[in-house]
C-alpha cells in the first residue's frame, strides 16, 4: 500500500544484502539510536566517579585509574572527542545556501555518516545500546582497546558517532542545546514522508483489524484516511480508496466504495481540519485518537 523511502540506492554495490539491511535499519531509527545525552552524561558521571579514587598529583595518577578497564577507556575515548566537530556543523547552519536548508543538508550528511558507521566492524551490536550503564559497558568490552593497530579505527569511529549524535540532536530539534538558532520549516514535511516510509500492508491490516469495533459504516474508514493524512503525508482519497480493497484482511471489515471519504469530508466540514483540531465531542474524534495510537504501538513494538 505504502512503499518504503528509506533511500538506498547510494548504497554501494559491494555492500552485501545483510549489510544494506543493517543500513537501512539504522537509517531508519536514526533518532533512536544515536540520540546519545543520555550517554553523555553519564559517562561524564562516571568519570567524576571514578577519579575520586585518586587524588590529583602531579605525576598522572589519572592514567593508571582510567586504564583499568575497558568501561573506563570507554569513557575516555567517547569524552576526549565530545562536540569535536561542533564548530564545523555550526558553519554549515549558519551559511546554509538559499535554495537549501541546512536541516536538509545536516540529514544528507547524517544518512552518509551512518552508512559508515554501520559498516564499521566497530559498530555491531551499538542497536543493543540503550539508557542504561550495563547496555554501553557491554558494547565498551567488544571493543579492543588494547591493540595498538586498532588505535586509529576507534579514534575514527567515536568521532564519528559524536558527530552523528550532534546532528541527531539539532535535527531532533534541540539545536538550542548548542546555542544554535535553526529554521525547522524543512522538517514538517520531512517527518511524516519518514513515518510515511515505516507503514506497510502487513502493519495497517493488523491497525485496522485491532480497530475495527469503531468501523461501524463504510464512511468509518475516513478516519483512517484522516489519520494517514495528518501522521503520514498520505493526501489522496481516491487512492486511499483503491489501496484500501487491496488489502487482505482477516477479519470481515466493511467496504469503502469510490467516493465515501470525500462525501464523508463533505458531509462533516471537521474532518477537513487535523486530528488534533476536532471537537472533543464529534463522534468521530475518539475513533481518530484510537487508530493513532494503535498505529503508534505497531510501529514501536
Amino acid at each position: 500500500m505504502i512503499n518504503q523511502i528509506c533511500n538506498t540506492s547510494n548504497v554501494n554495490e559491494m555492500f552485501s544484502r545483510a549489510m544494506q539491511k543493517r543500513m537501512e535499519m539504522m537509517l531508519l531509527n536514526a533518532d533512536r539510536l544515536f540520540s546519545i545525552g543520555w550517554l553523555r552524561k553519564q559517562v561524564w558521571q562516571e568519570l567524576i566517579n571514578c577519579t575520586k579514587e585518586k587524588p590529583a598529583t602531579e605525576y598522572g595518577i589519572y592514567k593508571f585509574v582510567l586504564q583499568k578497564s575497558n568501561e573506563r577507556l570507554f569513557m575516555w575515548q567517547f569524552l576526549s572527542v565530545c562536540y569535536k566537530s561542533l564548530d564545523d556543523i555550526k558553519r554549515i547552519i549558519e551559511n546554509a545556501y538559499d535554495d537549501k536548508s541546512a536541516i536538509e543538508e545536516l540529514l544528507e550528511e547524517r544518512d552518509d555518516l551512518i552508512r559508515e558507521f554501520a559498516f564499521m566492524p566497530l559498530s555491531r551490536t551499538w542497536e543493543n545500546v540503550k539508557n542504561d550503564k550495563e547496555s554501553w559497558c557491554k558494547f565498551a568490552s567488544r571493543i579492543p582497546f588494547g591493540e595498538v593497530s586498532k588505535q586509529d579505527e576507534i579514534s575514527h569511529f567515536f568521532y564519528i558517532l559524536d558527530r552523528i549524535g550532534i546532528i541527531t540532536d539539532i535535527v531532533c530539534r534541540r539545536a538550542h542545546e548548542y546555542e544554535l538558532t535553526v529554521d525547522y520549516s524543512f522538517l514538517d514535511g520531512y517527518e511524516r514522508q519518514k513515518r510515511r516510509g515505516q507503514l506497510n500492508d502487513e502493519l495497517l491490516v493488523k491497525a485496522f483489524e485491532e480497530w475495527a469495533s469503531f468501523l461501524n459504516s463504510q464512511s468509518a474508514w475516513t478516519v483512517a484516511f484522516c489519520v494517514l493524512r495528518d501522521e503520514f503525508g498520505y493526501t489522496n482519497a481516491s487512492q486511499f480508496e483503491r489501496d484500501l480493497a487491496q488489502l487482505k484482511f482477516n477479519k470481515m471489515l466493511p467496504d469503502c466504495p469510490s467516493g465515501t471519504i470525500s462525501k464523508t469530508l463533505s458531509n462533516n466540514k471537521y474532518m477537513t481540519r487535523p486530528i488534533t483540531k476536532w471537537p472533543v465531542d464529534k463522534k468521530y474524534t475518539k475513533s481518530a485518537q484510537t487508530l493513532k495510537s494503535i498505529i503508534k504501538k505497531l510501529l514501536e513494538s
